[in-house]
C-alpha cells in the first residue's frame, strides 16, 4: 500500500513501496510558475527516498506551455535521473492534445541518451504495471551486478 504522502492544493505525492515508485498527481492546471514549483517539490521528494520509478498523473491539466515543456526536458529531467529515477511513466487525458503532446515529449526522451525510460498512457493501471515491471527488472539487474562484483575473478596471492 501507499505510504509517505505530501499534498498541496496543486498537486499530491505519495511513495508506493510495492513497486519503489512514486506517484505525484496535479489537482489542476498550473501556471508555468506553479508548474516549476510542483515539480522541483517532486525532485526534492524522490531525492530523499528509494524509489527509481515515476507515476506521473496530468489528466487535470488541459496543457502544458511549450516553456515549460522545454524546462522539464532541458534541466529537471537530468535532476530526476541524477536523483536515481529510471523510468516514468505519465497518465495523460485521453484526448488529441494530450495524447500530442506526449507524443512530443517521448520523442524528446527517446533522443536523449541519459533521461529515464518513458512510458506515456492515458491508463493509470497501464502505468502502475509497467513501473512494476521496469521495478523487477532493475532489481533482477541489480542483484546480477552484486552478485558478479562479489565474485572473486583473481587472486595475486
Amino acid at each position: 500500500m501507499p505510504s509517505i504522502r505530501d499534498s498541496s492544493r496543486l498537486y499530491s505525492m505519495e511513495v508506493d513501496p510495492e513497486i519503489r515508485a512514486a506517484r505525484f498527481r496535479w489537482k489542476g492546471q498550473p501556471t508555468g510558475e506553479e508548474f516549476r514549483y510542483g515539480a522541483n517539490q517532486l525532485l526534492e521528494f524522490v531525492r530523499s527516498r528509494t524509489v527509481t520509478g515515476l507515476i506521473v498523473d496530468t489528466r487535470k491539466m488541459t496543457a502544458h506551455q511549450r516553456s515549460s515543456m522545454e524546462w522539464l526536458v532541458r534541466s529537471w529531467m537530468p535532476d530526476v535521473a541524477s536523483a536515481g529515477i529510471e523510468h516514468i511513466a505519465v497518465v495523460h487525458g485521453d484526448d488529441l492534445i494530450a495524447r500530442t503532446e506526449m507524443s512530443a515529449l517521448d520523442d524528446q526522451f527517446q533522443r536523449a541518451e541519459s533521461f529515464p525510460f518513458f512510458f506515456a498512457t492515458h491508463s493509470p493501471r497501464d502505468a502502475q504495471e509497467w513501473v512494476a515491471e521496469k521495478d523487477q527488472n532493475t532489481l533482477s539487474f541489480s542483484h546480477l551486478a552484486r552478485y558478479f562484483s562479489s565474485l572473486k575473478l583473481f587472486s595475486f596471492s
